[in-house]
């Protein structure tokens, strides 16, 4: 497993990038949330998103966690990240689905997407300040790089970080240990 943290004082984190992350709200009242701090051009993200995507979804869709993602582009893809958001705010599975194919086109093709069709450079422009806010936030609590995933329950104020990709068996069994076991 990569390196592991526990992030304190959690609710205040949440409040903070409340406004900058791409949030996917549970049907329902959700009991706990996943951050995703991912990088378009990050493979790990990539192996991540192909394989737990649709586990996260699955979670988030029957009403149990939010689904947070927060911008990290450490591969300098600091427009793309600005258009995908464009592409969030208009509707979220065209995200989710554009994810998708940046990720699978870089495992299956070896492929780096430069541009999001679809979204004008001016669009994007617009979502600049929130991919660095996300990225400074990320920063407060010592996120390293991408992937990191921070799984947590509302009603605690802490939440558990992971950094580094070794398969989906150690996220798993994150979000098992801290949203569902008490």
């Amino acid at each position: 497993m990569g390196d592991r943290w526990v992030v304190n004082n959690v609710k205040d984190f949440l409040s903070r990038v409340d406004k900058y992350a791409l949030k996917v709200r549970a049907n329902g009242q959700a009991k706990g949330f996943i951050v995703i701090f991912y990088d378009l051009y990050c493979p790990g993200c990539a192996l991540l998103d192909i394989d737990l995507m649709d586990y996260f979804m699955q979670l988030n869709q029957k009403g149990l966690v939010d689904v947070l993602f927060v911008d990290y582009p450490v591969h300098r893809v600091e427009k793309l990240h600005a258009k995908a958001r464009v592409l969030f705010k208009r509707d979220p599975n065209e995200f989710l689905k554009t994810l998708n194919k940046v990720y699978s086109d870089m495992v299956e093709r070896g492929v780096l997407t430069k541009d999001i069709p679809g979204v004008s450079d001016d669009e994007a422009n617009g979502e600049l300040q929130a991919v660095d806010e996300c990225k400074r936030l990320a920063k407060t609590i010592k996120v390293p790089g991408t992937p990191t995933i921070m799984v947590g329950r509302y009603d605690r104020d802490t939440g558990v970080a992971i950094f580094g990709y070794d398969g989906p068996d150690s996220v798993m069994n994150l979000i098992r240990e801290v949203i569902f076991e008490f």
